[in-house]
């Protein structure tokens, strides 16, 4: 059985309430019971220390006992207290019993006795004082009847029980209706939290944005809705890009067996021309697929990075490699300049691609003639691998904007084919490494990028065994190694 907040709060206040209520009154009616024994016991003592005094005045008169008894009965006339004087032997010589019976006085009383006796069922508290004097002993008694006082008591017992569950009573109340308006707005808000669909992610949570506990909830339900709102509409560009995306290579790739097969013979000649127009798109759209599943891949955290020591110098020198076919095909020239011995703890596949992805991206936008540079250095305790060519650069409004997803540069669209994945893959490789990238320089003359990745070591003096590993010649690493080439960035 589900309670709601509300009721837990009000059981939680009342039962909390309840056990202080009852604490305080019953430490109240012990505290007030001792407190009023106290004062009545204080209240006989006085009067027998009293009487005893007056006593004791008049012996020193020179009159005996019973009458120096009979002066001080005479003297004290207290309502509702029982006044006596005995002699020696415990036989009274002057009284006033106000209704207690001699015979329940105590038979044997020590020189001072505080003590109660029963009487009809009523308590009496009597107080005994035994004196020596010249003249002779005496013993006063004094006595008064804790009716009263009892009955006090019991009104006060009884007043507690009353007014303690009326109390609990009027605080649940309170409580329920004081946590009914606290979460009201918990109330209002599930209710608009519920009519938000896919087709309403920009409604909002309202209700004023105050900084108590409600306030907080709804700003921070209201930012997980912009996070939410963000990533779906991330999720629908993305599927739309890429739906863009692949109609392209498909359509060119039906165009062309359409128009192949409409004739019921064609030369061997226009066979080729139609297979090499879909060979070439379906490649196009293999290394698409290919791009966007490493995305989905890395965006569901299902990409695992196979980290071992690599040697990015060996990485880069082969990707220089595998570039220069691409450059001297578009007649740019590529140089390089590799520090030797660069090892880090990394993916040498992914690496690889993102200097793959970096070196396309260059190629395919430095016009015939250009240049294109790939460096790599230590500094500090990091491996910049660095990429700049000669191509127009990008406009500084664009420089983020070129890391996101199918974006393209209308500079660029004319003169590439890609669908604009490589540069976005290419930060995903250098942050999984907890490492950065960035467009350093731009302008008329060309761009850079820089990637920024942690380094294990980078000195060579201190990489004795990375200096003795022998390293593979440039033609053994170019016809043995295939690095992975993406899709283009922009």
């Amino acid at each position: 059985m589900m309670i709601s907040i509300r009721a837990r709060l009000t059981i939680w206040y009342v039962a909390v309430l309840a056990l202080v209520i009852v604490g305080f009154s019953a430490s109240l009616l012990v505290l007030e019971k001792r407190i009023s024994r106290s004062q009545f016991d204080d209240e006989l003592t006085t009067l027998a220390t009293a009487v005893s005094t007056s006593m004791r005045g008049e012996l020193l008169r020179g009159t005996g006992i019973a009458a120096a008894a009979r002066k001080t009965r005479q003297d004290f006339n207290v309502p509702n207290r029982t006044i006596a004087i005995l002699d020696g032997d415990g036989q009274p010589v002057a009284a006033r019993w106000r209704g207690f019976r001699a015979e329940n006085m105590p038979a044997r009383a020590a020189r001072l006795q505080t003590a109660t006796v029963m009487q009809d069922a009523v308590p009496w508290r009597v107080r005994i004082e035994r004196e020596e004097t010249p003249e002779g002993s005496f013993v006063v008694f004094v006595a008064a009847s804790e009716y009263l006082r009892i009955h006090e008591q019991h009104l006060l017992e009884r007043m507690v029980l009353l007014v303690t569950p009326a109390a609990l009573i009027f605080s649940a109340i309170v409580c329920w209706w004081a946590a009914s308006r606290a979460l009201r707005p918990v109330r209002e808000m599930s209710g608009q939290a519920e009519r938000i669909t896919l087709e309403s992610l920009d409604a909002r949570l309202s209700g004023g944005d105050g900084n108590d506990e409600i306030g907080q909830l709804r700003r921070a339900f209201n930012h997980l809705l912009d996070r939410i709102a963000a990533g779906v509409a991330t999720q629908r560009q993305f599927m739309a890009d890429a739906s863009h995306e692949l109609r392209t290579p498909v359509s060119a790739a039906r165009t062309a067996a359409d128009v192949t097969l409409s004739q019921p013979h064609r030369d061997e000649d226009e066979y080729r021309d139609a297979l090499a127009i879909v060979l070439a798109q379906t490649r196009r759209l293999g290394r698409l697929v290919d791009d966007m599943f490493v995305l989905a891949r890395a965006d569901a955290a299902g990409y695992p990075l196979l980290l071992k020591t690599c040697f990015i110098d060996e990485v880069l020198e082969e990707c220089a490699g595998a570039a220069r076919v691409l450059a001297s095909a578009k007649g740019v020239a590529l140089e390089t300049s590799i520090q030797e011995q660069v090892v880090a703890q990394a993916d040498d596949a992914l690496v690889r691609q993102l200097a793959m992805n970096l070196l396309e991206n260059a190629l395919k936008h430095t016009p015939e003639g250009g240049r294109v540079r790939l460096s790599l250095r230590a500094a500090g305790r990091c491996a910049e691998i660095a990429v700049s060519d000669t191509g127009g650069g990008i406009p500084p409004s664009e420089r983020e904007r070129i890391f996101e997803r199918f974006v393209r540069l209308d500079a660029a669209r004319s003169n590439t084919d890609g669908a604009g994945l490589g540069l976005p893959i290419a930060r995903w490789i250098a942050e999984s490494h907890q490492g950065t990238i960035t467009l350093d320089e731009s302008g008329p003359s060309g761009s850079t990028f820089v990637a920024r990745l942690p380094l294990t070591r980078s000195n060579p003096a201190s990489t004795d065994a990375a200096a003795s590993r022998p390293r593979a010649t440039y033609a053994r690493r170019v016809s043995s190694s295939k690095p992975t080439v993406a899709s283009d960035a922009t």
